[in-house]
């Protein structure tokens, strides 16, 4: 799998192939995994925040996207946190944008927001 930065990929339009494992690739041992996760966010969600924990968890997707300068790059959201990849040069990208968002839910919405980030061969 590439980025549009490097060269692009094929995109696929028939869902059954979600569940098809000959349309993977791994992604290079260079490219850099980050994940976040909301701390105690069964309990947040208990208190009645679970849009504040929503939020908490996708911030990072829009964030990442604005410090790229594009959102063609794979990524997850779970709920109560996200998982993205990015070819090595996003490092900087990468890095700045999990900080301003763990610094984000803690200071605006109260949470405490873990973040990752490590190579494929890491």
């Amino acid at each position: 799998m590439t980025s549009s930065h490097a060269e692009p990929h094929p995109a696929y339009d028939e869902f059954s192939l979600l569940l098809d494992p000959d349309v993977y690739e791994p992604l290079p041992e260079d490219w850099l995994i980050g994940i976040t996760d909301v701390v105690s966010s069964t309990a947040a969600i208990g208190a009645g925040r679970y849009e504040d924990v929503n939020y908490a968890g996708a911030s990072i997707i829009a964030a990442l996207g604005n410090a790229w300068g594009s959102f063609d790059f794979p990524f997850v959201f779970r709920g109560d946190g996200a998982a993205f990849a990015l070819p090595p040069g996003g490092l900087m990208a990468a890095t700045s944008a999990l900080r301003d968002v763990a610094e984000f839910a803690r200071s605006d919405l109260h949470l405490d927001l873990r973040v990752g980030l490590v190579t494929v061969r890491d």
